[in-house]
């Protein structure tokens, strides 16, 4: 709630900062599953990789994925992602507090929130919103994408 008011100067950047990082997880799967050739179940099992565990789990049960593996991705994804975070805003010069938290939650969720929260309460509180909303977006995207791409 302290950042609220940051939330409303910058809506719309925000949404759509997460809309496009929640997008390109998805369609980077996608693309890359397919120019491998990889079985749809494998696909299906990466593409919430980058969402929390309990949701995760839930989609890659109803898309036809492997559960298990779907688990071990998406932890690996978080420690990843808050591993490497420092590098790529290092390389990528990116200073701006909301557009870490933003970077952080939608890609590599709980665990790059808790990294979120270590670099400032803005990272965290942006990193949290990034979490719900690219679950959600996820929750209603990645069914989609597997009914267009394998029927």
């Amino acid at each position: 709630y302290k950042q609220w008011s940051l939330l409303k100067n910058n809506f719309k950047a925000v949404f759509l900062g997460i809309f496009a990082g929640t997008l390109s997880s998805i369609g980077s799967i996608l693309l890359l599953g397919l120019l491998f050739h990889l079985p749809n179940e494998h696909i299906s099992t990466l593409l919430p990789k980058s969402i929390t565990t309990a949701i995760g789990m839930g989609i890659s049960e109803e898309t036809g994925g492997y559960v298990t593996l779907t688990v071990a991705a998406i932890v690996l994804t978080g420690i990843l992602g808050s591993i490497l975070a420092d590098l790529v805003f290092r390389i990528f010069p990116i200073h701006h507090p909301i557009a870490k938290g933003l970077a952080l939650g939608t890609s590599a969720h709980a665990i790059g929130t808790a990294k979120a929260l270590e670099l400032g309460e803005v990272e965290g509180a942006m990193s949290s919103l990034a979490i719900v909303v690219a679950g959600i977006l996820t929750v209603i995207l990645v069914p989609i994408v597997n009914n267009v791409a394998f029927g």
